[in-house]
């Protein structure tokens, strides 16, 4: 194995820039490792300022580029290159694929595997512990916004998802007039739009305005309160100009068997670094970073939600305090710059 540490990114969609932070984070590798190598399962066609490569040319590259170190996103990805994807009593990782199994190239090439294990690609509170156990035993490092992990990986490390701070910067905003609401999210069950919808059909006042995000066409006859507008899918630069124009983002995420949003999710993050204030489910009940009512309003049902909706008009100063401190601390601690170096520390040294 070269003594230079030399580092490839695997990851699977990519360049997508809806991919929020894997995209901004494999960005900011290329910014401070310039001789990254990047390869896609999926090679998607957004820009990126390096070449990215398809996945089937990652051995013959790995030789012929030095490779020492390799990085993944999420546990169904790691355990793919691990070959394993299944356990012996037949027990599947969701989204996992046997197909991707480097696992006895990296070996034979002392190439250290690095990963990090956030909510989704397969990882859940019933994730059971033997294919925490196998990542465990074959990763060199492990990073993780996850309670779960942390308290079942002795060796994890807590690091928070990138947040591309410099696109999503700061903005004042008039709180004077209607409270814009945004809602912005992928249309998945876990995203809780019921709950959404069930809060926002009481509201009985020409106070709000909601803007949602995303995919929720086959959704929008739910609404009965009308005082919405329907974006569609919108682009990070797009999504930067919404979220500043708005006062307060809703995430209502629910706990599903098949996936477990982080806390708080990337687009609340982002609409947080740009002054937002999170009104937001827990389901986590994540306290490591971000404190309820201090940088967040917290909701359980749609009463809880309503309620927080006439707080926030009836108490706007305090709000923006709210606001302001959330902004704050995202601006602090989920940067990206930052956490990838911090990360790139952990992974290669300071070699």
């Amino acid at each position: 194995m070269s003594s230079k540490p030399r580092l490839a990114v695997i990851d699977t969609k990519f360049p997508w820039k809806l991919s929020g932070f894997r995209y901004w984070e494999n960005v900011q590798m290329h910014v401070q490792r310039p001789d990254t190598l990047f390869f896609a399962t999926e090679p998607y066609s957004d820009d990126f300022p390096a070449v990215v490569h398809p996945f089937s040319r990652f051995k013959e590259l790995a030789v012929s580029e030095k490779i020492t170190d390799v990085y993944c996103v999420f546990l169904n990805l790691v355990l793919s290159l691990l070959g394993a994807c299944t356990l012996p009593d037949g027990t599947h990782m969701p989204g996992s694929n046997p197909y991707l199994d480097i696992r006895s190239f990296l070996n034979e090439r002392q190439i250290r595997l690095h990963t990090t294990l956030y909510p989704g690609g397969g990882l859940i509170h019933e994730t059971r512990q033997e294919f925490l156990d196998i990542v465990a035993g074959q990763c060199s490092t492990i990073f993780t916004n996850f309670e779960d992990v942390l308290l079942k990986i002795k060796t994890s490390i807590y690091q928070p998802v990138v947040i591309n701070t410099e696109l999503y910067n700061y903005a004042a905003r008039s709180w004077e007039g209607p409270i814009h609401l945004v809602f912005s999210a992928f249309n998945f069950p876990r995203k809780g739009f019921p709950l959404l919808v069930q809060a926002y059909n009481r509201l009985h006042s020409d106070d709000f305005h909601l803007h949602i995000v995303g995919d929720w066409e086959d959704q929008l006859a739910l609404l009965t309160n009308k005082r919405f507008t329907f974006h569609g899918v919108m682009a990070p630069e797009q999504l930067k100009l919404m979220y500043q124009g708005c006062h307060v983002f809703i995430n209502c995420s629910i706990t599903d068997h098949m996936a477990l949003d982080g806390f708080p999710t990337t687009a609340a993050v982002d609409a947080m670094a740009t002054g937002c204030l999170l009104v937001t489910t827990n389901p986590r009940n994540d306290q490591l970073i971000l404190k309820e009512g201090i940088d967040y309003i917290g909701i359980t049902d749609e009463s809880s939600l309503l309620r927080a909706l006439h707080w926030i008009r009836d108490h706007s100063h305090t709000a923006q305090t709210i606001a302001a401190h959330g902004a704050h601390t995202i601006r602090t601690h989920f940067q990206m710059e930052k956490v990838v170096q911090t990360k790139l520390a952990h992974m290669l040294g300071h070699r």
